[in-house]
């Protein structure tokens, strides 16, 4: 029995960037008949704050306080995404206005510090060295993504208590693209380290492996599943909860989020609890 009690009184600080998801929903009309390019018609668009904010509002009914920190700069990530069926077609990623900065606060005066590195700017070498040497508890994601591939990697992180990476992004960071996963783990050297693998579950260790199934097929949107799953399952780790139950709550937090548009909703209790319930 999972229970959430535990985490009530943490005090949570969420580091990460600024971004602004939008989605402008297309009628694809057939291919340009001059050009090797799909023909769309504009539907619709919408705006959504994404990056550690959105990652934030999954955890906030969850404990007692949750702040956060990024720099002034705003990503605006642009998806053109077929509206019959939610399938991105491409996507354009360009800066934004300049967002309200905020001013870091005492890192020591948390319990857990959750960083997910978009790699956008906020998380400088000083700040990685700071955040790494003041966290009472340490919990990272350093995010492959189109802008910053191969170059954004768990590697630049020279402590973390607690990690969530997908697949690829373990792979890159541990040079590894064939070995059998757990090999790529055990290189990685972390003591407590979950792996996310998509429709295939999820695989952590923590002195030994555990395995688990994800608990969904039915995907309307990958948007922000990694972010959720590192989000709630961060303030679990922090309270010494297994890594068996840590994979189950990983799960079904990113069972609920792939069934969310973009970032139209958060991750609620009760929607949790219906998942690992079930």
């Amino acid at each position: 029995m999972i229970e959430f009690g535990q985490i009530k009184g943490l005090k949570v600080l969420m580091m990460g960037d600024s971004i602004i998801d939008r989605y402008s929903f297309v009628r694809v009309t057939g291919k340009s008949a001059k050009d090797a390019i799909l023909a769309s018609t504009l539907t619709n668009e919408e705006d959504y704050i994404g990056g550690i904010e959105a990652a934030a509002r999954h955890i906030k009914s969850l404990c007692a306080k949750v702040d956060i920190y990024h720099d002034e700069k705003t990503t605006v990530s642009q998806k053109f995404v077929e509206d019959a069926h939610y399938r991105k077609i491409f996507s354009v990623n360009y800066p934004a206005r300049s967002a309200v900065l905020h001013e870091l606060p005492d890192i020591k005066s948390y319990d857990l510090v959750v960083v997910i590195d978009f790699g956008h700017g906020t998380m400088t070498k000083e700040l990685i060295r700071k955040v790494s040497e003041e966290a009472r508890f340490l919990a990272v994601n350093s995010q492959t993504n189109g802008t910053n591939y191969g170059f954004n990697l768990i590697t630049k992180y020279m402590r973390a208590d607690y990690v969530v990476l997908d697949e690829l992004e373990a792979r890159l960071a541990a040079h590894e693209q064939e070995a059998p996963i757990e090999d790529v783990i055990l290189k990685l050297g972390y003591r407590k380290i979950i792996v996310t693998c998509g429709k295939n579950g999820a695989i952590g260790y923590d002195g030994s492996f555990e395995r688990a199934p994800a608990l969904t097929q039915s995907v309307v949107d990958t948007l922000g599943a990694g972010d959720a799953f590192l989000s709630v399952t961060s303030l679990f780790a922090c309270v010494g909860t297994s890594m068996k139950d840590l994979i189950r709550i990983g799960n079904a937090a990113g069972a609920v989020k792939v069934g969310i548009v973009g970032h139209r909703d958060s991750i609620h209790p009760e929607d949790l609890k219906r998942f690992l319930n079930g």
